[in-house]
């Protein structure tokens, strides 16, 4: 699928209610029905009613060339006036920047690929919005070229993925795809069934892919396994499905792992795998160096209490984690990479969205209706560093 179109959006505080999405629909329909994919209906995140699986939608990530966090704001409790932003903290700087694509529909959330020398972001079908445009930036978000993936992004931090060399992998409810370059002509690769009839995926017994991860050596895929104690993560080469060879010595056979996040660690992956039991959920980070090698390094589990709120990738390829405990009580823990441990960090300010962990900072980016706030960890303390009104488009999407 290639699209005629070579407009590029400029960046503007532009509003991105459903009128400006079905203007971007009308632009792209021609690119649409070129597609081969067909659209999938937006679903949460659960295999069963009642039973949450994978991880919520914010985060943050940092590369060589800063930070990105992708984040929910306005009335969080109404969906069609909650408006996702990202936020951009460019290297050597002290502030955090509004750099949200303008002019689409984002209630449905916004999902972050990143690269050495760009980044993606990619939204969320919600209300009329029943696909899934794509945004690619390599100027921190100043401008923006479009793309386009028809079968909406999963609702699942990792959903989309890009290669240094260009090759993008997405993830919708129902399958995986991949794009040789320029976020076009997407073909199918996988789903559920594909890798459950594998010989990589017959002891996990997949309940739902969760995650995927682009490099140059091939696609991985992430999934919650129904077989309890068993890792669920592939290597997807044609059309053959290659268990990576990640165990977790000494798990609870009555516990089921689920793969949280994956992402790019130098020439190979990383995983947080989320280990969830009858008395709670403990996190494991597991790096792989070498691509092809069955070879893993893997953190001791850390206990969290209550819901997890949100993830983040590290500069150094390590995870961050964000819970809320029954009573609304804050905990966060960080790993900062293969060799170290989990470090528990204060408690998170109220309305804390997510954190970011950098070689220089960590921080907490908090949430006030219609204002970002953002806390510095200095001395041991989270210390307000930044607060900045965002011009949230109340009542484009009704």
């Amino acid at each position: 699928m290639t699209s005629p179109h070579s407009f590029r959006y400029m960046h503007l505080n532009g509003r991105r209610g459903v009128a400006a999405a079905l203007t971007l629909g009308a632009l792209l329909a021609s690119s649409l029905a070129a597609c081969s994919v067909h659209s999938s209906k937006p679903a949460g995140s659960s295999a069963s009613a009642g039973t949450a699986i994978g991880a919520p939608l914010p985060t943050s990530v940092t590369t060589a060339s800063g930070t990105w966090a992708t984040i929910p704001m306005g009335q969080l409790d109404d969906p069609l006036n909650t408006f996702w932003e990202a936020f951009f903290l460019p290297t050597g700087t002290q502030r955090w920047v509004e750099r949200t694509p303008p002019d689409v529909a984002d209630n449905g959330g916004l999902i972050a690929a990143v690269t050495p020398t760009s980044v993606v972001i990619g939204f969320r079908p919600s209300d009329l919005l029943s696909f899934s445009p794509l945004a690619s930036t390599t100027d921190g978000g100043v401008t923006y070229t479009p793309g386009l993936l028809a079968g909406g992004l999963a609702n699942f931090p990792d959903a989309l993925s890009v290669a240094s060399s260009g090759r993008a992998v997405a993830l919708t409810v129902t399958q995986v795809l991949t794009s040789a370059s320029a976020l076009a002509a997407w073909q199918p690769v996988a789903t559920v069934a594909t890798i459950t009839a594998s010989s990589a995926g017959r002891g996990c017994r997949p309940l739902q892919m969760t995650a995927v991860a682009a490099t140059d050596a091939g696609t991985f895929i992430g999934t919650a396994c129904g077989a309890p104690g068993v890792v669920g993560l592939v290597e997807q080469t044609g059309s053959t499905f290659t268990s990576v060879g990640l165990q977790l010595p000494g798990a609870d056979v009555k516990d089921r792992v689920e793969v949280d996040r994956l992402t790019r660690d130098g020439s190979g992956v990383a995983a947080l795998l989320g280990v969830r039991g009858s008395s709670g959920t403990s996190y494991i980070a597991a790096w792989n160096s070498t691509p092809g090698s069955a070879t893993w390094t893997l953190s001791a589990p850390i206990a969290m209490v209550g819901a997890l709120v949100s993830t983040a990738v590290t500069s150094s390829g390590g995870f961050a984690v964000v819970t809320r405990s029954s009573s609304g009580a804050l905990s966060a823990a960080v790993i900062n990479g293969a060799g170290t441990n989990w470090a528990q960090l204060p408690s998170p300010p109220t309305g804390t969205a997510t954190i970011a962990v950098s070689d220089a900072r960590t921080d907490a980016l908090a949430v006030d209706n219609a204002t970002f706030l953002d806390y510095r960890l200095t001395a041991g303390q989270w210390v307000k560093a930044q607060t900045t009104v965002v011009a949230v488009p109340f009542g484009s999407s009704g």
